[in-house]
C-alpha cells in the first residue's frame, strides 16, 4: 500500500500537512528553499554528501545570491563525514554554517538531534529526517521509512525563537551554556492548544515528560512509530495501562541501523510481552519515524522514545491536540502496517539474551551516566 497525501488540516490559527514519505517531505523542503524571499533556516543532526545533500547545497547557494538570508546549523558528531570544503561555495555566497558542538571531547555525548526548515518566518518542517541519500524514497520499494510535518502558524515563530537560541549555543562552551541556562524563558504552555515541547541540557525536558504522562494516564487508544524504542520503566508501565483500557500498537524497524539499540530494545521489551500492547516490525527499510499519536493528541518531532532522547540530545517535538491530524496520522501508521509482521518474541539464547542485557546497560545506564559528569565539568 503507498502512502497517500492527505489534505491541509486547520486548528488554532494554524494549518499543517503531513508529507507523508522521505521523497515529499525532501522535495517540500527544496520546494520552500527556492520560493524563499528573506530568510532560510535549517537545523540537521546528519549531513551526509551525496546526491541529497549536493542538492539542498545548490539550492542554498543559490538563494544566497538572490539575497536571501541562510542560516545552516549542522552538529559537529552527527556530521563528521563532511569534508572540509564542502559548503566552502555556499559560504563564499554569504551563507552563515555554524557547527553544533565542535568540541571533540564533548561530542559524544551532547547532539544536536533537531531537525527544522524555517522559511521566511512563516512556515516550518519538523520531523526526522537528515540530509542523506537515505531518506529520499518512499519507505517501501527505495529509501527508509520516514515522514515530515509542515506548518504555518504561530507556532513558527517558536520555532524561529528555538533556532535562536541553539545557534547562539552551538559552540558548547561555558560561556554559551551558562548565557544558556541563564536566559531560559519561562514555561508557559497552554496545553488545550498546539504547543512546542523542547528537551536537553538547559531546556525545561521536565515538561515534554509532565505532558506526556498526563496524556498517557487516561489514554485508550495509542499509536507509535518508534526508530529507537527504549522505555523507562515508568512509560512501559503506561503504556501497558493505556493497552489494558483500549489499543496500543507499537512499530519498530525489523532492522535498525544502530544494532546495539535493536538489541537493547529487545531486552525493553521483554518486560513488556505480558502486557496487551502490540508490537510489529516494519519490513522493506529501515523505518525511521518518530510519531506518537495518543487518542486525538499528536507527538511529531526529532525525539525518540529512548533514553538519549529524553536526558541528553538536544531535542524538539510539537505536541498537536487536533484529532483530524490524529485521524490522519492513524491512516498512515494502518498503511505501515500493511507492510510489516508482529514482533517474534522467541527465547533468546543465553548469549544474546546477555548482548541485550549490556546493550540495555550501555544507553540506559552508561551513556547518561557520562554525559552528566561531562556537563558537570562545565557548569
Amino acid at each position: 500500500m503507498q502512502h497517500k497525501n492527505f489534505s491541509p488540516v486547520s486548528a488554532d490559527g494554524h494549518v499543517f500537512r503531513w508529507l507523508p514519505t522521505g521523497a515529499v517531505a525532501l522535495n517540500a523542503m527544496l520546494q520552500h528553499i527556492e520560493r524563499a524571499q528573506r530568510s532560510i533556516a535549517l537545523e540537521f543532526y546528519i549531513c551526509k554528501p551525496g546526491v541529497v545533500a549536493d542538492r539542498f547545497r545548490t539550492a542554498l547557494t543559490d538563494a544566497c545570491l538572490r539575497g536571501v538570508r541562510v542560516q545552516l546549523m549542522l552538529d559537529a558528531f552527527g556530521s563528521d563525514g563532511v569534508t572540509r570544503g564542502y559548503w566552502r561555495e555556499f559560504e563564499q555566497s554569504g551563507g552563515q554554517l555554524r557547527w553544533f558542538n565542535p568540541i571533540r571531547l564533548l561530542r559524544l555525548s551532547f547532539r544536536n538531534h533537531r531537525k527544522l526548515l524555517l522559511a521566511d518566518g512563516a512556515a516550518a518542517i519538523v520531523g526526522g529526517l537528515n540530509l542523506a541519500d537515505e531518506y529520499d524514497g518512499d519507505g517501501v520499494a527505495t529509501g527508509w521509512r520516514d515522514f515530515a510535518l509542515e506548518l504555518r502558524g504561530p507556532l513558527v515563530e517558536a520555532l524561529a525563537g528555538s533556532f535562536v537560541r541553539m545557534w547562539e549555543l552551538a559552540a558548547f562552551g561555558v560561556h554559551e551554556l551558562r548565557h544558556f541556562a541563564r536566559t531560559r524563558p519561562p514555561s508557559n504552555h497552554d496545553f488545550s492548544r498546539p504547543a512546542l515541547l523542547l528537551a536537553g541540557p538547559g531546556w525545561r525536558s521536565v515538561d515534554t515528560r509532565r505532558q506526556l504522562y498526563a496524556d498517557l494516564r487516561k489514554a485508550s487508544r495509542v499509536s507509535v512509530h518508534a526508530a529507537y524504542f527504549l522505555p523507562t520503566r515508568k512509560f512501559g508501565r503506561m503504556l501497558a495501562g493505556a493497552a489494558s483500557r483500549g489499543e496500543v500498537r507499537i512499530l519498530m524497524p525489523a532492522n535498525s541501523d544502530v544494532p546495539v539499540a535493536q538489541l537493547a530494545a529487545a531486552h525493553a521489551m521483554r518486560h513488556l510481552a505480558h502486557s496487551a500492547i502490540r508490537c510489529f516490525e516494519y519490513l522493506p527499510q529501515m523505518m525511521h519515524g518518530k510519531l506518537l499519536v495518543i487518542d486525538d493528541v499528536v507527538y511529531i518531532g526529532s525525539a525518540n522514545l529512548d533514553v538519549r532522547s529524553r536526558l541528553i540530545n538536544y531535542e524538539l517535538t510539537l505536541r498537536l491536540p487536533v484529532p483530524a491530524l490524529a485521524q490522519q496520522a492513524r491512516a498512515m501508521f494502518d498503511a505501515d502496517l500493511q507492510h510489516s509482521r508482529p514482533c517474534r518474541l522467541s527465547a533468546p539464547s543465553w548469549w544474546l539474551r546477555l548482548k541485550q542485557r549490556a546493550a540495555y546497560w550501555l544507553l540506559a545506564r552508561v551513556d547518561p551516566y557520562i554525559a552528566r559528569r561531562n556537563l558537570r565539568m562545565l557548569q
